[in-house]
């Protein structure tokens, strides 16, 4: 479960959603008083080689293009308020030398862009942005848009499976000084296939409508957290699939983050495992949370 944020790892590629990825990272960090950590993966000179075969020098530039990239990305964390922001220049595969740099600096929080030319490649493609999202510890925080300032209206898409909690509190966390909704998208169980198979609709209706009830009962259970007690969250049960329902409701909300859960749970777990997080991080109209 999300607790206080005390160390941030933001890695960035240069790209414009790395580089605002880094703006995120460095608001977050300033408001928590919180040790930012800035990332840039950079090849080996096997790789460049492999690549430019006779250009001896480009490697030496190209090093010296990063860290100059990477010295006014700290400047301009530090500027936000994020005093205790530095940065670090990685040698190798970015997958390997990221994965081994958090384990020491051990975040409570990833920040990387939605996708790059680089690092951060398109999610439904692989790559060093998926591998963090399926593997990192903590919650990841993925940039899908330029930052404006802080989240002020935040969406938590919850399953009401084992990790409903945790969601909750990340987005009051991580959207501390934002309106917070909470979302949980229903059906009748199986009902797509019920619905191709001609089943009748006022069974799938009463179906649905039994889901609903299960789910108002935990929802409000939920919410009935004494720690809650005082804090406006405002809550609603949307049908349909989660894919189609959330990004609606982010949008109707003009949400600046949308909160989801990295693993589901009850009927639709399967599809929750992977599937909805990594939707919404490629698809979403916003910022993404997975917890």
């Amino acid at each position: 479960m999300m607790s206080a944020i005390k160390r941030i790892h933001a890695a960035t590629d240069f790209s414009e959603l790395g580089n605002e990825a880094v703006r995120r990272a460095a608001i977050i960090a300033a408001r928590e008083d919180a040790e930012l950590l800035v990332t840039h993966a950079f090849p080996r000179q096997s790789a460049f080689d492999a690549v430019f075969a006779g250009e001896h020098d480009l490697q030496d530039r190209m090093r010296a293009l990063a860290e100059e990239n990477l010295a006014a990305q700290i400047k301009a964390a530090q500027s936000c308020g994020a005093t205790r922001a530095r940065g670090e220049i990685l040698t190798g595969s970015a997958r390997r030398v990221l994965a081994e740099t958090s384990d020491i600096f051990r975040p409570d929080l990833w920040v990387i862009g939605a996708h790059g030319s680089g690092l951060l490649q398109q999610f439904l493609l692989g790559g060093t942005a998926a591998h963090i999202l399926n593997k990192a510890s903590c919650p990841v925080l993925v940039t899908r848009r330029a930052v404006e300032g802080d989240y002020r209206r935040a969406l938590a898409a919850v399953d009401l499976g084992p990790r409903s909690e945790a969601v909750l509190r990340a987005a009051l966390i991580v959207a501390k000084h934002a309106g917070v909704k909470l979302l949980h998208a229903y059906a009748a169980p199986f009902e797509a296939k019920l619905r191709n198979k001609r089943f009748p609709e006022t069974e799938i209706k009463r179906l649905a409508e039994r889901e609903f009830l299960v789910a108002q009962r935990n929802l409000d259970a939920l919410l009935a957290d004494p720690e809650l007690v005082g804090i406006d969250i405002e809550s609603e049960l949307s049908h349909g699939k989660p894919n189609t329902v959330v990004p609606d409701a982010a949008r109707a909300l003009g949400a600046d983050v949308i909160v989801v859960g990295r693993h589901g749970g009850g009927r639709i777990r399967e599809s929750l495992i992977g599937s909805v997080p990594r939707f919404l991080a490629y698809y979403a109209p916003c910022d993404v949370l997975v917890v």
